[in-house]
């Protein structure tokens, strides 16, 4: 990728998280955040079965290091996990470290040179793999770079594979994405993002598409938004039991 090219992609991270609406006021207000914390971006994460508040997501902007810190809070504004994104090299391959206060859960993806080093664990203990082909392998947050940068594919109808870390299982998957119709969608809403572009993430292999649901988001046109996103989280609940939400994300006019 050009300089120009990674300076404009690196550029339009920094807007997004510039633009995010840090919840309501009501919402900041029973999380009693800090102002030093200088959230800028958020998301609400909703359970599927009762439409409850699961977690909230805070983040706070750009800084002169390419990097973001994520605070995971409980509904009852407490702190229990964190995240911390550097955004270095491709804009779809933030490193990262992530910390669950509850069980000691610890992740990360860091680069060393061309190798990719991956650390997973819980309760102190830690497991290690390196990935030497990961050129084209997304990271984390990186989907949404991703979708950002082959936009005019997708909308055109292609379907684009890649590789995507999951990192609790130190391993790659292949995964698909490609545009939907909104009555294909689960998070259409005609009273509400009526103008909203849906795209679907799932498994690129049809054998392992009958053990993992799809991902759905979507996006605000005007700006290439992630508005909405519905899925299995990057969290557990507090018994260890991985978590399908949908994270409703504002932003700022």
């Amino acid at each position: 990728m050009s300089s120009t090219r990674f300076n404009s992609i690196t550029n339009r991270v920094a807007l997004i998280c510039q633009k995010m609406l840090v919840i309501t006021l009501v919402g900041i207000g029973a999380m009693n955040v800090n102002a030093q914390d200088n959230y800028v971006a958020a998301g609400t994460a909703y359970s599927l079965d009762k439409n409850q508040v699961m977690y909230r997501e805070l983040y706070t902007g750009l800084d002169e290091n390419k990097s973001v810190r994520v605070d995971y809070m409980s509904p009852d504004g407490k702190k229990f996990a964190s995240k911390t994104l550097v955004y270095t090299g491709e804009p779809f391959q933030p490193m990262f470290t992530f910390e669950d206060l509850r069980d000691k859960e610890y992740s990360s993806a860091q680069f060393d040179g061309a190798r990719l080093v991956l650390t997973y664990g819980v309760h102190g203990e830690q497991n290690q793999k390196t990935i030497m082909d990961n050129a084209n392998v997304v990271v984390d947050t990186g989907f949404d770079s991703y979708i950002q940068l082959n936009w005019d594919k997708l909308i055109e109808g292609k379907r684009l594979k890649f590789g995507f870390v999951v990192i609790n299982r130190l391993s790659i998957v292949q995964l698909e994405v490609r545009k939907i119709k909104s009555s294909e969608s689960p998070v259409y809403d005609a009273d509400y993002g009526r103008e909203w572009i849906y795209f679907q993430i799932a498994p690129a292999k049809k054998i392992a598409s009958l053990f993992a649901d799809p991902i759905n988001l979507a996006y605000d046109p005007k700006g290439k938004y992630l508005m909405r996103f519905q899925g299995r989280s990057n969290l557990d609940d507090d018994q260890g039991v991985p978590l399908d939400v949908r994270i409703e994300y504002e932003y700022l006019n």
